[in-house]
């Protein structure tokens, strides 16, 4: 609140002094803290508004650079026709070497618009563009995102194993940091308690409390504490042992709403362009 604060002051005077490239610098700067705040709808039109600019000036990275932000406001809100176009149009922007970050980022962020639209083939295709390019770079940051984003699609399609292996794969490029190690401790925790592994799921969350204490991380906190909540009714039902006991529908109560929301957050604080 506080930064969107000084950004809306500053915006104010970059319109009355500055110009037009320091307006759009300030523009896209607020899109994307509306948009990490889950403001989308505030946020899009910012990042139009930058974008137009940057036309104006025949600036092809920076228009594409908005485009991605644009795609990932759209996505969460749910538009993702106008998601998936805004990502393509970045794609053909941006030249065929130079710019293999934003390719990268543009191909992820894809591969969770294909997600969303439950499109997994198309999904899988985007994220593993965006992996052979973060490979060859050794993006670890990167790597992270795209690993936790594959996860989460094999656990959409009940792919466990695959999505444990994913997971795997994305703690070992989480380096230094920790909030990312907790994120997929956390979705580690909602696979297991989904294979109705309740044991497992219980001591991956507590890792994960762990890690979020250490960060400082309150939204992950509550989150973790939710899901044990559930695990531990779980454990003390009767009908834990049998499968044909285990109904779905617990695992969509807050614990999995915050985790839902985590998801959408991190997405968010991934994508730095």
């Amino acid at each position: 609140m506080e930064c969107k604060r000084l950004l809306s002051h500053s915006l104010k005077i970059e319109r009355e002094w500055g110009g037009d490239l320091r307006i759009a610098k300030a523009l896209i700067q607020m899109s994307r803290t509306n948009r990490l705040m889950g403001l989308h709808k505030e946020g899009i039109p910012q990042a139009k508004e930058a974008m137009k600019i940057y036309e104006r000036f025949g600036d092809t990275t920076r228009q594409a650079r908005c485009l991605i932000n644009l795609s990932w406001s759209l996505r969460d809100d749910k538009q993702l026709d106008a998601a998936e176009e805004a990502a393509f149009r970045a794609i053909g922007l941006l030249p065929e070497e130079g710019q293999q970050f934003l390719v990268c980022q543009s191909h992820r962020l894809l591969g969770n618009i294909y997600r969303s639209m439950g499109e997994t083939e198309k999904a899988i295709h985007h994220l593993q563009a965006a992996l052979r390019i973060a490979s060859s770079s050794d993006w670890h940051h990167e790597l992270f995102w795209i690993y936790y984003s594959l996860a989460g699609l094999f656990r959409d399609g009940r792919r466990y194993d695959d999505a444990h292996a994913h997971l795997e794969y994305a703690k070992l490029h989480t380096l230094n940091s920790t909030y990312n190690l907790g994120l997929a401790m956390q979705l580690e925790a909602v696979v297991w308690c989904e294979q109705h592994k309740f044991e497992e799921a219980r001591s991956e969350a507590l890792r994960a409390v762990d890690v979020y204490e250490k960060f400082g991380a309150v939204k992950g906190l509550e989150g973790c504490r939710e899901l044990l909540q559930v695990i531990q009714w779980k454990l003390s039902s009767p009908v834990t042992s049998g499968r044909s006991g285990f109904n779905c529908k617990p695992l969509q109560m807050p614990a999995i709403s915050c985790y839902s929301n985590l998801w959408k957050q991190s997405d968010s604080i991934g994508d730095r362009v």
